[in-house]
C-alpha cells in the first residue's frame, strides 16, 4: 500500500514520465531529446558519467575521436549499436555531443557522424567493450579504467 510521501513521489514520477512524453512528441526529431531519453541514464545531462562506472564523455569523446578506430568504438558500445534510435538519430546525437561536451569544440578535421557510418558500425556490436577500449584509452591518453 502506497501511503503519504511515497504517494506524492510517485505520482510526481508518474507525471514527469509523461511530461517526458510530451517534449519527445514535441521535439521529436531533436538529438539532445534522444539524448536525454535513451542516454542520459547512464552518461548524466553533462556526459560525466559515474565514476568507477561509465566514462565521463567529455574525457573520452575528443580523444577517441582523434583515430579511425576509437571512432568506430564509440559507435559499437552496446547502448549505441543496440539502440532503438535508428542511424540517421544516432548520428545527430552523436554531433550533438560533440558539440555539447567536447570542451574546446569538435578537434580540427572531425567529419560529422553520418547515417551510412553508424549502419557499418552497428553490425558488429561490442561483445567486451574493456577488451577494446582499454588499449584505446591507453593509446590515446586518457585513463584506461573509468
Amino acid at each position: 500500500m502506497i501511503t503519504g510521501s511515497r504517494f506524492v513521489r510517485s505520482l510526481c514520477g508518474v507525471a514527469f514520465v509523461f511530461a517526458l512524453g510530451g517534449v519527445a512528441q514535441a521535439t521529436e526529431d531533436s538529438p539532445q531529446v534522444d539524448y536525454m531519453l535513451r542516454c542520459q541514464g547512464c552518461h548524466v545531462g553533462d556526459g560525466s558519467g559515474y565514476p568507477g562506472k561509465v566514462p565521463d564523455l567529455r574525457v573520452s569523446m575528443p580523444a577517441l575521436l582523434g583515430s579511425v578506430e576509437g571512432r568506430e568504438f564509440l559507435l559499437r558500445v552496446p547502448g549505441a549499436s543496440l539502440s532503438v534510435l535508428d542511424n540517421a538519430q544516432l548520428a545527430r546525437v552523436y554531433n550533438w555531443m560533440v558539440d555539447e561536451f567536447l570542451p574546446g569544440g569538435a578537434p580540427t578535421g572531425f567529419v560529422p557522424f553520418d547515417a551510412a557510418e553508424v549502419e557499418r558500425a552497428r553490425t558488429r556490436p561490442l561483445a567486451d567493450v574493456n577488451a577494446v577500449r582499454i588499449p584505446l584509452a591507453a593509446a590515446a591518453g586518457i585513463p584506461t579504467v573509468y
